[in-house]
């Protein structure tokens, strides 16, 4: 990086906010959780536009607790309401308890950027996990209904439903805080970032004026006619 910060200084920043992200993170939790489902929710309605009312806006989603008291995504199709399946929330949010310390951490020319690319991380990071419980939910409908799956789901619709789900929980508690973050700061990672402003006070770079192109030798003799 050129921003003049030590890795090991850089280290020391992320374990802090990691330490400060995950104390204050826990009163924000449960919003976030039930916002996610929401926009979930709300995605997957659009998807299951359809004439037919066995695919029409089908899905049922919401928020409660599992047996050992922790919250969780609970989805099903509401032509099956005694099949259902969910997603613990703290393996959604795992992810973004490892972003956000990643973003506040590195180094920028202001606050105000700082602020900026975590708003714009956070942004990516929720358009993804939309995606990812969207495929889950697909990925379900898919394949554990019966000839519900076999009649509106081909077996092509199976195969990429559940890469895409395999994909997707592979990546996205380990991998995608870490992407979303490389990829943001992708040149200032290269050094390719442009040198901060001057501090208050420093003295100015003096512009380096190019020399003067040599003139030809007849152009010189001409010239010094010319003058005579």
């Amino acid at each position: 990086m050129r921003l003049g910060v030590k890795p090991a200084v850089f280290l020391g920043r992320l374990f802090v906010f990691f330490f400060l992200t995950y104390v204050l993170w826990k009163p924000c939790a449960p919003a976030y959780t039930h916002v996610l489902a929401t926009l979930t929710r709300g995605f997957l309605h659009l998807t299951e536009i359809s004439s037919d009312p066995n695919l029409s806006q089908v899905t049922e989603m919401g928020v409660r607790e599992t047996s050992e008291g922790r919250p969780a995504i609970y989805y099903r199709n509401r032509l099956f309401p005694q099949v259902e399946d969910g997603i613990a929330a703290e393996w959604l949010q795992a992810g973004l308890v490892l972003l956000i310390p990643l973003m506040l951490a590195t180094p920028a020319r202001s606050h105000a950027q700082r602020i900026g690319r975590l708003g714009l991380a956070l942004g990516i990071w929720v358009v993804l996990q939309v995606l990812d419980i969207t495929v889950t939910v697909k990925f379900f409908y898919a394949t554990q209904l019966g000839q519900y799956s076999g009649a509106y789901y081909s077996n092509t619709a199976r195969f990429l439903y559940g890469f895409a789900n395999a994909f997707t929980q592979a990546m996205d508690a380990a991998l995608f805080p870490f992407a979303i973050w490389a990829g943001i700061h992708f040149k200032q990672l290269l050094g390719r970032d442009q040198p901060l402003p001057a501090a208050p006070g420093a003295p100015a770079a003096v512009a380096q004026t190019p020399p003067p192109k040599p003139v030809p030798r007849r152009k010189r003799k001409a010239l010094s006619r010319t003058a005579r």
